[in-house]
């Protein structure tokens, strides 16, 4: 089975709350409470019912050997991961230096890209999760688990990444007024900042499709 590829799992977030500090974001510098107490505070009633039902989730048909279809994922996610980094490091090469562009048009250039890395995430992760419930129970039912965590955190994750333009806006204002005798710079460090924050957040979105990668690498690796 081809080698999972890893962009230093866990790193990322860390990677993305010091650019987002840097670009001024107020993010906490002390101790977060525990892994289990902050899921807790996201999982409800209902969530806890969905989740004892995935805990115990048998798949009705398993036993193909996914290992190929686990290879093509993988080298799907390298390229579409390279893609993606280098359509992101062109965001700004569009607008001429003697523009005089306002914010939303930076804006939407850069939610552009970041839906773009959204879909690619959303369809590398349910392309794992099909490949795991045919390969076996072991992770017929961890695909089962990863969907139910995916959906009681949908709308705290969509929450979190929604500040990141509140942040670039008051970056692009920022280095607007202190770069207005020299615009092009302000605007070529604005560009360089806003691609290394959707360079980050491209690989925190892409670490849960890296992680199921990982377990069914070793699940067949255990299977031999």
């Amino acid at each position: 089975m081809t080698q999972t590829p890893s962009y230093s799992a866990g790193i990322s977030q860390h990677r993305l709350l010091q650019l987002l500090a840097q670009s001024g974001a107020p993010v906490s510098d002390g101790p977060l409470p525990c892994c289990g107490e902050r899921l807790g505070r996201l999982f409800g009633l209902s969530e806890t019912l969905i989740l004892d039902s995935a805990i115990t989730f048998r798949a009705r048909q398993t036993g193909m050997d996914q290992r190929a279809v686990f290879d093509r994922v993988i080298q799907e996610l390298a390229n579409s991961r390279q893609a993606l980094m280098r359509k992101i490091k062109t965001y700004g090469d569009d607008v001429e230096p003697n523009d005089c562009v306002d914010f939303e048009h930076y804006l939407n250039s850069w939610l552009s890209l970041q839906r773009k890395a959204i879909a690619v995430s959303r369809q590398l992760r349910d392309k794992t999760r099909k490949a795991m419930k045919d390969h076996s129970q072991t992770l017929a039912r961890l695909a089962e688990l990863d969907v139910t965590f995916d959906h009681a955190m949908a709308g705290y994750t969509s929450q979190c990444f929604s500040h990141i333009p509140k942040v670039l806006e008051q970056r692009f204002q920022a280095l607007a007024q202190f770069a207005s005798c020299t615009p092009d710079d302000g605007l070529h460090r604005y560009c360089e900042e806003a691609q290394n924050l959707l360079l980050a957040e491209l690989d925190v979105r892409l670490e849960p499709v890296l992680g199921l990668l990982e377990a069914c690498q070793n699940e067949v690796m255990n299977s031999q």
